[in-house]
């Protein structure tokens, strides 16, 4: 055993950091500079204005999903969206849960289509030879039919709640975020376009010059720097915080993906492990079933869908070689966002927290039918649409 933890410590010390530390930081520094520039705030109030009060799940989604894409991470979206969403349930006396739902739903799309630089797609880039274009095109027809059967399920639930009187109530419990006040919506900020067009160029630029994530990250840095610079504070002090801030949270982050990734080497150090894995392996369904089943069981475990994709892509690296990799890349992005969502996540207690609603009311009619159910259906809708195309 002490050997093997030594060899999860080198793994943690020689590998994983040093890889993945430039483009976490370049990731939450992106992500924090919309944020105090205003430039993710005003695109926020510009989507939820235009949907209206009445379809505020849809705007919250529509949101989340394009930050989600742009690998700006949950948490900033979170915070944004959720003050400006609240007013407008208060506005039209819809249940908060509705915010819940939305959030979700736009989170969930934005995390498994293709061509974005979202951590779950460049972990399995890495690990299986492929890019994060990989199941192109039926990848984001599946995605879109899980977000359009997911707003009609979030308008059947709407209307239930209003059938039975639960509208818009107080926030539950003390950690919830405040309502945007009226005054705030005066504040100014820079137009919606000038934050669209830095959530773009990453995309464009991964996907067109086949460069590193970290470096089309670091463009949209530069494209926020260069088109919202009137919005940029003009001390160095706030500017060094903005950097301090965004390598703090990244650390944290980067800390728990790196215990898991140590945690993951160490098992794979201890006896018994190259049997489990060859068990895995000549499983007699196909290699897609075979991710399918193993990324949903131990993203579920790890409460989350990086840790579980850390913990099993090594396993499925040979699984991967025995069909069209492409599609076993993206079959295991969305495998890993199914169980991921049981209540052992942290980030489901969160969400709920800074919403102002009880966990046990949203958690089987909002968050499992979407982000468990729904989710593995889209997987198992993209597995047999891939079989049925003769690409698997």
């Amino acid at each position: 055993f002490q050997g093997a933890l030594v060899a999860g410590l080198m793994v943690l010390r020689r590998r994983f950091v040093p890889a993945y530390l430039f483009s976490f930081v370049v990731g939450f520094l992106f992500g924090k500079l919309l944020d105090i520039t205003g430039g993710s705030d005003s695109l926020a109030r510009v989507i939820l204005n235009l949907v209206g009060p009445k379809n505020v799940s849809l705007g919250v989604c529509i949101f989340t999903a394009i930050l989600a894409m742009a690998g700006i991470s949950s948490f900033i979206s979170l915070f944004i969206c959720y003050p400006i969403a609240l007013k407008l349930c208060r506005k039209a006396n819809i249940n908060r849960a509705s915010v819940i739902a939305g959030y979700s739903l736009g989170l969930n799309f934005g995390l498994a289509v293709p061509w974005v630089p979202v951590t779950n797609n460049v972990l399995c880039a890495s690990y299986f030879g492929t890019d994060v274009s990989a199941g192109g095109f039926l990848g984001l027809f599946v995605s879109i039919v899980f977000i359009v059967v997911g707003m009609l399920y979030i308008k059947w639930y709407e209307k239930r709640l209003a059938a039975a009187g639960k509208g818009y109530l107080p926030a539950y419990g003390t950690g919830a975020l405040e309502e945007e006040s009226d005054e705030a919506e005066a504040k100014k900020g820079p137009h919606w376009v000038l934050s669209v067009i830095p959530m773009l160029i990453p995309i464009l630029v991964l996907n067109i010059f086949k460069v590193k994530v970290e470096l089309a990250l670091l463009c949209g840095v530069l494209a926020v720097v260069v088109l919202q610079f009137k919005y940029l504070p003009r001390n160095w002090d706030a500017n060094r915080k903005a950097v301090s801030d965004s390598i703090s949270m990244c650390m944290t982050t980067l800390i728990n993906a790196a215990a898991i990734v140590g945690f993951g080497s160490v098992v794979q150090n201890c006896p018994g492990y190259a049997t489990a894995v060859e068990s895995i392996l000549s499983y007699e369904g196909s290699p897609l079933m075979i991710t399918f089943v193993a990324t949903n069981l131990i993203a579920g475990i790890a409460g989350s869908s990086s840790a579980g994709l850390v913990l099993a892509a090594p396993v499925l690296q040979q699984a991967a070689t025995m069909t069209n990799a492409a599609v076993f890349h993206r079959t295991t992005v969305l495998a890993s966002l199914g169980l991921d969502s049981l209540p052992n996540a942290g980030f489901l207690q969160t969400e709920c927290t800074v919403a102002g609603v009880k966990f046990k009311d949203v958690y089987f009619p909002v968050i499992f039918a979407l982000t468990v159910v729904l989710t593995i259906l889209r997987c198992l809708l993209y597995m047999g649409l891939a079989a049925a195309f003769g690409i698997a």
